[in-house]
C-alpha cells in the first residue's frame, strides 16, 4: 500500500496522526512509526512500565510473546522528561562512562561498591570501617604523635651506634655511598657477623612499639643463615632465611633457656607473599613489626612494599590455649642483624645492613626511677690547674644488660670562685673499681683519676655554682649501653679549672627508664 503524501492530508492534526502511524499492508494492522530504523529518538513524557523481563536479550514484553530480535540497539539518547525508570536487573549493568553527575538516593538502603569511588558528598552521612595496619597494636587509629626512640641512618660516617661480633673471617665494611654496611662472611663453616645496636630501646606498657629494619640479604644458599629484626641473644622478634627457607620467629628466655617459635612462610596466617607480590629477601626490603607487649599481647610482623604495611603473620598470645606466662622476658630490646655459616657454603656471602628505627606510637612518658652518686658534704680537691680530673663514673650493672639508663643531672658547687669546664666522658680509663647500688641497675665508682682518653659526649663551662639539667634530646644520645658481647659502657663526670686547689661539692644523677 502506498504511503500517502502528508502534504495532501488536511486538516493539520490529521496530518500529524498520519505521520505518527504506519499501516502493515499484509496484516492490515496500524502501528506507531518509532523512527528507530532511521536513528531517531524516542521521547517519552510519562512513565513506561514493562511487566516482563529484561535480560541480556529482550525475551518478552507483556503478553505479546517473544521478540525475535537478539537485542534492542539504541544509538541515540533515551530522554525521560518526567516520571521514573524502574529496573529490576538480575545480571550485571556495565556503564562505560558518565560525562555528567549522577545523583543516587538510596531510600535508606545501602550501596556496595567493589572498586574505587571518587565522590564529593554534599549531604548525609558516610559510615566507614577502618582496620588492618591503619590501627596500631592496640587497635587505635594511627594518628597520634610517634616518638622516635632510636634511628640509624649511617650517612657520611659510621655513627658507631652498633657493635659487632665477627668470627672465622667475617667482617663489616661501611659503604658511605650507600649509607649502609656490608656484613661479609667467607665460605668457611662458622664464619659469622652479628651487628646489634649498643643502646637498648625502652618499651612503655600500653604503647605500641613499631620497629622497622631495612636490608638486602645475600643470595640464599645451603648452610647460610641470615636474620634481621628486633632481638638479642635471649629474646625478640626477627625474620630469618635458613638456606632458602623463610621464617618469622619469636625468641624467648622465659623458661630460663632459649625457646623459639618458628613459623615457615607457607604457614604464615596473613599474606604469605608466595603469589601476587612475591617476597625476594635478596632485594632491598623493609621488615616491620609492632609489639603489643604487656607480657601477653599480639606481635604483628611483615614487610612494607610499595608504601603498604603488609601483615604476614600475627603471633597471638592473650587468651590462647596453654599460655600461662609471658611470651618473652622483655620488649626492651635492640635492632639486630646476623649472617652465619652453619656449614661450609658454595661461595662467600654479603648481607647489607641499611637503616633501623624504633618508634613508640602514641607518645613516650615513662615513669622513671632516680639515682645519684655524690661526695656528700666532704669537698673534693682538684689539685692541678687545667687538668681533666674524674669525680665519678657510672655504668650498667652487668647483671642487667637490657636496662635503660640515662644521665639526668649534674650539680657542681665550689667553696670559692673558680672557672673551668665539666665533661661527661665515655669509656675513659681509670683504675677504681665499681660497686653495686642497692635497688638499682647501675654501678658507681668515686675517684679522682686524671683522664687522658675516652670520648667526650657532653660538656659545658662552669663557675662557682652550677646545676645542669640534661635535656631529653641529649639523654638519648648519651644513654648507657653495652655491646652485643655484653661489655658495658662507662660514663665519667670530670672537671678542669684554671687555678689549682679547687675545692668542690658535686653530684651526678641518672634516670632508670626500664623499671
Amino acid at each position: 500500500m502506498a504511503v500517502p503524501d502528508p502534504t495532501q492530508v488536511a486538516p493539520w492534526y490529521l496530518r500529524n496522526i498520519n505521520q505518527a502511524l504506519e499501516l502493515d499492508e499484509v496484516t492490515g494492522n496500524v502501528f506507531v512509526r518509532t523512527g528507530l530504523a532511521t536513528g531517531g529518538n524516542i521521547v517519552i513524557t510519562g512513565n513506561v512500565t514493562i511487566p516482563g523481563e529484561i535480560d541480556t536479550h529482550i525475551t518478552a514484553i507483556g503478553s505479546l510473546g517473544n521478540i525475535t530480535t537478539p537485542y534492542m540497539p539504541i544509538g541515540g539518547n533515551v530522554i525521560v522528561s518526567s516520571g521514573n525508570i524502574i529496573a529490576v536487573v538480575s545480571g550485571t549493568v556495565a556503564v562505560s562512562s558518565i560525562a555528567a553527575n549522577v545523583t543516587v538516593v538510596d531510600g535508606g538502603g545501602s550501596i556496595t561498591v567493589d572498586g574505587n569511588v571518587n565522590a564529593t558528598i554534599t549531604g548525609g552521612n558516610v559510615a566507614t570501617t577502618i582496620g588492618g595496619t591503619n590501627l596500631d597494636a592496640f587497635g587505635r587509629l594511627r594518628v597520634s604523635n610517634p616518638v622516635t626512640l632510636f634511628d640509624s641512618q649511617n650517612r657520611y660516617i659510621d655513627g658507631d651506634q652498633f657493635s659487632s661480633i665477627t668470627a672465622t673471617g667475617g667482617n663489616v665494611v661501611y659503604v658511605a655511598n650507600e649509607s649502609s654496611f656490608n656484613l661479609n662472611v667467607s665460605t668457611a663453616s662458622g664464619s659469622s657477623v652479628i651487628r646489634q645496636s649498643k643502646t637498648v630501646q625502652g618499651y612503655q606498657p600500653g604503647k605500641s612499639l613499631l620497629i622497622m629494619n631495612t636490608f638486602a640479604m645475600a643470595t640464599l644458599k645451603a648452610n647460610c643463615r641470615q636474620r634481621v629484626g628486633y632481638f638479642t641473644a635471649d629474646n625478640g622478634i626477627y625474620f630469618e632465611a635458613v638456606g632458602t627457607q623463610l621464617n618469622l620467629v619469636i625468641r624467648s628466655s622465659t623458661t630460663g633457656s632459649i625457646v623459639e617459635e618458628r613459623i615457615p612462610q607457607a604457614s604464615w596466617n596473613g599474606n604469605t607473599l608466595l603469589s601476587g607480590t612475591v617476597l625476594d629477601p635478596t632485594l632491598t626490603q623493609i621488615f616491620w613489626c609492632d609489639v603489643e607487649w604487656l607480657g601477653v599481647g599480639n606481635v604483628r610482623t611483615g614487610f612494607v612494599i610499595n608504601g603498604e604495611f603488609i601483615v604476614c603473620h600475627t603471633f597471638q598470645h592473650a587468651n590462647q590455649p596453654g599460655n600461662t606466662t609471658v611470651y618473652m622476658t622483655t620488649a626492651t630490646l635492640n635492632p639486630r642483624y646476623e649472617i652465619t655459616n652453619t656449614g661450609a657454603t658454595s661461595g662467600a656471602s654479603t648481607m647489607k645492613q641499611i637503616c633501623s628505627t624504633v618508634i613508640s606510637e602514641g607518645g613516650y612518658t615513662p615513669s622513671t626511677k632516680i639515682g645519684y652518686v655524690s661526695n656528700n658534704t666532704v669537698p673534693t680537691r682538684i689539685s692541678s690547674a687545667n687538668t681533666v680530673t674524674a669525680l665519678c663514673s657510672i655504668r650498667l650493672n652487668p647483671a642487667y644488660p637490657d636496662a635503660v639508663v640515662v644521665p639526668a643531672q649534674l650539680d657542681l658547687l665550689l667553696i670559692d670562685v673558680r672557672y673551668g669546664q665539666f665533661q661527661l666522658i665515655e669509656n675513659a680509663t681509670f683504675t677504681t673499681s665499681f660497686s653495686n647500688v642497692a635497688g638499682s641497675v647501675v654501678q658507681t665508682a668515686v675517684h679522682s683519676n686524671v683522664i687522658t682518653d675516652g670520648t667526650v659526649v657532653y660538656s659545658g663551662l662552669t663557675s662557682s655554682r652550677d646545676e645542669v639539667e640534661i635535656g631529653d634530646d641529649v639523654k638519648k644520645r648519651i644513654q648507657l649501653w653495652r655491646t652485643a658481647a655484653g661489655t658495658t659502657s662507662t660514663l665519667t663526670l670530670a672537671v678542669a679549672y684554671t687555678a689549682a686547689n679547687a675545692d668542690l661539692l658535686w653530684k651526678m644523677g641518672w634516670e632508670e627508664l626500664s623499671n
